[in-house]
């Protein structure tokens, strides 16, 4: 064969191999929309927690997840839009365990019908989180994950095991900005300003009526006790 025949075909599968789109490996794991966004202070947003169990079949979900407590605070949780033949599950409002002191919310989403051993393969949203916005800055929402742990998130297949790829996980960042006059915090108490020139301090208006009265009572004694000696 032509050497220079050959040198060309290799030269095209090279040139195929390296243009080819790399495709990324699927793997059960756990969605956020949005994963980030522009925010206002007190003005309420919400996010869709959803689940891709890619080809395995789902018999139970564990969320467990921590947000920025210093900027976020969890105002409702409520179950997501779930297709007929996704994940069915149990949940009721209130059912989530919420700790808005320490950011922190879990709940365990067990099937409606808890004899069936075969579950379905799961791509959609699960449950969607109120939160409202209480300072300025950078906010975080992420999974509480660990691999081989079964107390966190968990994506529960039909054999038992727990199947989610922690490191695959969507994590969320958003940005909270000043409300309405760019007021973002509590208002500090301010001094009453001392007038330019005088070193008095300023003073409340109480104190001033209070000995006022109390030097007319103490003046009225002495009048009254020096006619008396009349």
């Amino acid at each position: 064969m032509n050497f220079k025949k050959i040198t060309g075909v290799v030269a095209i599968a090279v040139m195929v191999l390296l243009l080819k789109p790399v495709v990324a490996l699927a793997v059960p794991h756990f969605t956020l929309s949005p994963a980030s966004g522009s925010q206002t202070v007190g003005q309420e947003f919400s996010v869709m927690m959803g689940v891709d169990s890619d080809t395995e079949k789902v018999v139970g979900i564990d969320i467990k997840a921590s947000f920025d407590s210093s900027k976020l605070e969890v105002v409702s949780i409520e179950k997501g839009v779930i297709p007929d033949d996704g994940y069915q599950f149990s949940y009721t409002s209130g059912q989530a365990i919420i700790r808005n002191d320490t950011g922190v919310f879990e709940v365990t989403l067990t099937p409606l019908n808890q004899s069936v051993l075969v579950g379905p393969i799961a791509k959609h949203e699960l449950l969607k989180i109120t939160f409202r916005p209480k300072a300025t800055g950078s906010a975080t929402l992420n999974y509480t994950c660990l691999s081989g742990s079964v107390v966190e998130t968990n994506i529960i297949s039909q054999v038992g095991a727990d199947v989610v790829d922690c490191s695959a996980n969507q994590g969320g960042s958003y940005t909270i900005n000043a409300g309405i006059g760019g007021n973002n915090s509590a208002p500090e108490a301010t001094a009453t300003p001392v007038p330019e020139g005088s070193s008095d301090l300023p003073q409340t208006g109480v104190i001033e009526n209070t000995m006022l009265l109390v030097g007319f009572g103490f003046v009225s004694v002495i009048v009254a006790g020096f006619f008396g000696l009349l």
